[in-house]
């Protein structure tokens, strides 16, 4: 019989080990370990202006309500909603009949005064007339006089005037009416320069200052644009919403920009000198109030802690935590964990 010593088993044995090593492919990296695939971008510094935009509606620069300052019945109005007019334009009559009569019963009576007066007057130069009886007679003629322009502007008042130039914005009365002092009978707005008026958010105002570019787009007009002149906001902010209301100024020259349209705005913020802009929806925050996003180093994700600054409409600014050229998770980061595999799409 043939024998085999020890030292022979155990070469064989481990050269079998190592055979069966080999072919589970234990020892060898981990190949078949799953790749998770995102989208991945990397970060380049910024130094262009930073835009926002907002959903706005087109006011007037300003409104004046109109009325008639006596009692009496529209006879007439003259224009019509969204007319045009200009300034000292008749835009409505009342019925005259009760002033005119009024304006005329006066009239008469202040010439039979102002005669009696003249011809009493020679006789108190000359001596011959008590002074009581000349300040009796100067008292009526006084009072004369004045209901004599009472109702002279009364008569006057029963036409209503356009004071400026502007578009009729409502009519608040018909022909046929009857209307007291202060009763709107017509709107009035100026739109030879118009507001853009929209509302910020609180985490933005900071941001809109009256040096920020603004781009006016207008839907109904074809999307055309105009460029703002200046930009105003309120220091007060809406307490329910917590937005603030802002507007910019525009000329409306061809009074093509009308109140009620509704507009886009763009405003060009402050420069970013060398800063960095990741978008807002890919910073996390952690239990501990901590925020972070996910990158990518050597294939493997990361989670990386960053400091935040302002917000620059649907992005946000990195103070600390990352610099140019990381490589930043931007989509797919819901599906991942730390040192997980990960490749571009």
């Amino acid at each position: 019989m043939k024998k085999i010593s020890l030292r022979s088993v155990a070469v064989i044995t481990g050269i079998s080990v190592a055979l069966l090593n080999s072919c589970t492919g234990k020892n060898q990296p981990s190949g078949n370990e799953t790749v998770i695939k995102v989208e991945i971008d990397t970060i380049q510094e910024s130094d262009e202006v930073s835009k926002v935009e907002y959903v706005g509606i087109i006011e007037e620069k300003s409104s004046v309500a109109l009325g008639f300052p006596v009692l009496g019945t529209i006879e007439r109005i003259y224009v019509s909603e969204g007319e045009f007019i200009r300034r000292n334009q008749l835009l409505a009559t009342l019925d005259k009949a009760s002033a005119k009569s009024m304006f005329e019963a006066a009239e008469a009576t202040r010439k039979q005064a102002q005669d009696a007066y003249d011809r009493l007057k020679s006789i108190y130069d000359k001596g011959s007339l008590p002074e009581i009886q000349m300040i009796d007679i100067e008292t009526k003629l006084h009072q004369a006089n004045s209901s004599f322009e009472l109702a002279e502007r009364n008569l006057k008042n029963c036409d209503l005037y356009a004071p400026s130039e502007g578009v009729v914005g409502q009519k608040m009365a018909e022909a046929g009416e009857y209307v007291i002092p202060g009763k709107t009978v017509l709107t009035i707005l100026d739109i030879s320069t118009v507001k853009a008026k929209f509302s910020v958010p609180e985490n933005e105002i900071s941001e809109i200052t009256s040096g920020c570019n603004a781009e006016i787009t207008v839907s109904a007009l074809g999307n055309k644009k105009f460029t703002g002149k200046k930009i105003e906001k309120n220091v007060v902010a809406n307490p329910i919403s917590h937005t603030y209301p802002a507007h910019v100024i525009l000329s409306n020259p061809g009074k093509e920009l009308l109140p009620g349209m509704v507009c886009n705005v763009e405003l060009g913020m402050s420069k970013i000198s060398k800063g960095i802009i990741v978008p807002i929806s890919i910073v996390q925050t952690t239990a501990d109030n901590r925020k972070f996003v996910w990158t990518e180093k050597e294939g493997t994700a990361k989670r990386t802690y960053v400091t935040t600054g302002a917000v620059r409409g649907n992005g946000v600014e990195i103070i600390s935590g990352l610099t140019a050229g990381d490589r930043i998770v931007r989509e797919g980061f819901q599906k991942i964990s730390e040192d997980d595999k990960i490749a571009g799409k």
